[in-house]
């Protein structure tokens, strides 16, 4: 090859590197010694601030872009045009909340292209910092902004601006992420404000990165999840994701009972009981003594034996009501004041007689007159738990109106002239 050729090339990418450093010299000397730290404090030097701060940007742009198209910077002036470039984006953008020009500006760049140029600048430093040169200057000054913009965001939630909020938490997680710390206060805020701004994505990819980092006490997270994606709300709901989010909860959590429960009710919601109850099953194991977990079973069990009726399979209808009668009795058991279980339990009784007495009438002779007496003895049995009913509430007009019939069906005048009475006063 021509030698003349490779002199020429040789003296191209001297000149390239020096108009480089050159450039870098120039943003470092700007910013490091005619802007100030303090701009922010200084409203009446604006203005002095803010040319002095394009002036340093303009040419560690071009420091970039030639380093970008021509690498030819050794390691210790890369790592300082990281540094330059990401401190002045910082002030850059926030110096927008100040002056209308430069807010003007910034709209008209992608929002990704700015946090490369600020935070991932500064990530980019680190990385290649292998001296420790600049670390310390990049620590303070994330550490110094990243409580600032925490503090703004505690704030401006208080103030239930959760948009600004939102703005404020999300930033301040990325500052951290320069130093490579997950700022897990910050995520369960900025998680909180997008959900409160119907914002679902959002609050789910920062309660996940909460539950990512162990955030919260046991499987909270994932019930935080399951809830915004389970919200009303929600225009897109993703039910295999949910599933997703509570397989991998109790895979995480095997003890804890609140995902079994949050199965539970996205299996109930669906109308499939059977794995609504295997879903509770699961949740007594973890928490034998949670009385509403045992209503909640003696509930669901109520509501297969009725599914079972209908589809004339009474055998097996039969025994999800035995499961549903210890179920109740379980939740009296740990609470003696339950009065939703004496309720239920009462009522399921009652609906049960009706029941065998609506299968006596497919028979004749002996076997219908056994079937009508067991269910007016299943009808007995409902009694003293709807009068107990009464002990803790005694204007109930439910409960008052089913003892009626009952007394009345059991020609027991005596009674349902004591509950007439009681109903009419209620009423």
């Amino acid at each position: 090859m021509n030698k003349n050729i490779l002199t020429a090339v040789g003296i191209a990418i001297l000149l390239n590197g020096n108009a480089q450093k050159l450039q870098l010299t120039e943003a470092a000397t700007e910013y490091k010694n005619n802007f100030s730290k303090a701009w922010m404090m200084q409203p009446d030097q604006l203005e002095s601030n803010k040319s002095v701060l394009l002036k340093a940007k303009k040419a560690i742009d071009e420091s970039f872009a030639k380093q970008t198209e021509s690498p030819v910077l050794k390691l210790k002036d890369e790592t300082k045009m990281y540094y330059y470039r990401g401190m002045i984006y910082l002030d850059y953008i926030m110096m927008a909340s100040m002056d209308e020009g430069i807010m003007k500006e910034l709209e008209a760049m992608e929002e990704e292209q700015l946090e490369l140029a600020s935070f991932g600048s500064l990530k980019k430093c680190i990385e290649l910092d292998t001296k420790n040169q600049w670390k310390s200057d990049v620590n303070r000054r994330i550490e110094s902004l990243r409580a600032m913009m925490f503090n703004a965001g505690a704030e401006m939630f208080n103030q239930k601006n959760f948009e600004a909020a939102y703005d404020a938490f999300d930033g301040s997680v990325k500052m951290y992420d320069v130093l490579s710390k997950p700022d897990t206060l910050a995520m369960i805020n900025a998680a909180l404000a997008a959900e409160n701004l119907n914002r679902f994505d959002e609050a789910f990819n920062y309660y996940k990165m909460c539950a990512d980092n162990n955030y919260g006490k046991g499987a909270e997270m994932y019930q935080s999840m399951i809830r915004v994606l389970n919200s009303p709300k929600n225009e897109n709901k993703d039910d295999q994701k949910i599933l997703s989010v509570i397989e991998e909860g109790k895979n995480k959590f095997p003890n804890d009972f609140v995902l079994n429960v949050e199965e539970f009710n996205f299996w109930y919601n669906k109308g499939d009981n059977e794995k609504a109850q295997q879903a509770l099953q699961n949740a007594i194991e973890a928490d034998p003594t949670n009385k509403i977990l045992h209503f909640n079973i003696g509930v669901t069990y109520d509501n297969l034996a009725k599914t079972e009726h209908e589809a004339k399979n009474h055998e097996k209808a039969f025994e999800y009501i035995e499961k549903a009668v210890t179920g109740y009795k379980s939740a009296i058991e740990l609470d003696d004041k339950y009065v939703d279980a004496y309720y239920n339990l009462g009522a399921l009784y009652v609906n049960e007689s009706q029941e065998i007495q609506s299968i006596a009438n497919d028979y004749d002779g002996e076997k219908y007159e056994q079937e009508m007496k067991r269910g007016q003895e299943t009808m007995q049995k409902g009694i003293p738990y709807l009068e107990k009913v009464l002990t803790f509430t005694p204007n109930d007009k439910n409960t008052l109106s089913v003892l009626k019939i009952i007394y009345a069906n059991m020609d027991d005048m005596e009674n349902y002239k004591r509950i007439k009475a009681l109903l009419e006063a209620a009423n």
